[in-house]
């Protein structure tokens, strides 16, 4: 039986590969021996330096940024192969709110822009690469063929003070996730398209919300958590690495990986409420 993950040579594309999930994503799959292109609004750190690797600014709510970028990567390192829609607004750059009264109706757009319109865009621009190219590969030879969106776990359990991003993430690796796995198929024979749902990730970010909110460790990745902590930004990459290696999943579409921990729920009420 052969247990290598079998992504050697294989370009994958990873939006948002700058971020504390994507820049992990990238060094796994550097590790792995895949080529890599990344797009970002945020350049890598300059220590990202393998000839596997490459990065293209782009902002993935324009189609045109993201046409031009898939095929600047495409002549790098040949077809994409498997794509990965990283890139959203989160949680730390979104505005809270005590009520969904008292969001602003721009909110609300801009998060579904980006974060669900975006998602779309991408997996569009993946899908139209992937139907030329198979004019080309008659015999579809191509490898580890997929599409991998990142979701959350606030797209099972919702978040109170931010609908606009839950909603958005139940979007994307719900209806949108489920839409697709018969129509990759039907462009490329054997290629999937799967989700997978973070919980907290234990980023330096997560890390100061914390030590600023001390409730907020309880709250989120302990109170409704199996393990009682949150998840490492490893933890979330090897799940992806798993997706895109069809030697190890090549039987799974139209699925969420929860990587959370154990996560069933959310606190619904403090005791200083009741």
């Amino acid at each position: 039986m052969d247990l290598s993950l079998n992504l050697e040579g294989t370009h994958v594309l990873i939006t948002g590969g700058t971020g504390f999930i994507g820049s992990a994503t990238v060094d796994a799959l550097l590790a792995a021996g895949a080529n890599v292109t990344s797009l970002d609004l945020r350049p890598p750190p300059p220590t990202t330096t393998a000839s596997s690797f490459s990065y293209i600014s782009c902002d993935i709510s324009s189609e045109d940024a993201l046409t031009k970028a898939f095929a600047l990567a495409s002549e790098k390192h040949g077809p994409i192969a498997c794509c990965i829609a990283l890139a959203s607004l989160d949680l730390s750059v979104l505005h809270h709110h005590e009520s969904l009264a008292d969001m602003v109706v721009e909110q609300w757009r801009r998060t579904h822009k980006i974060n669900v319109e975006g998602t779309f865009l991408t997996a569009r621009t993946w899908l139209r690469q992937l139907r030329e190219y198979s004019k080309v590969d008659q015999a579809k030879e191509l490898k580890n063929v997929s599409l991998i969106i990142v979701g959350s776990e606030s797209g099972h359990f919702g978040e109170r003070g931010n609908a606009d991003y839950a909603s958005g993430k139940s979007a994307v690796q719900g209806g949108f996730v489920r839409s697709l796995m018969g129509d990759v198929a039907r462009i490329w024979p054997g290629a999937r398209v799967n989700a997978v749902a973070p919980g907290p990730v234990d980023t330096p970010q997560f890390k100061n919300e914390c030590a600023a909110n001390p409730d907020q460790l309880w709250l989120d990745a302990q109170a409704t958590v199996a393990l009682k902590q949150p998840v490492p930004p490893e933890s979330v990459a090897k799940s992806i690495l798993f997706l895109a290696s069809e030697n190890w999943s090549g039987s799974i579409t139209g699925q969420i990986l929860n990587v959370d921990s154990g996560k069933q729920g959310k606190v619904m009420w403090m005791q200083k409420e009741c």
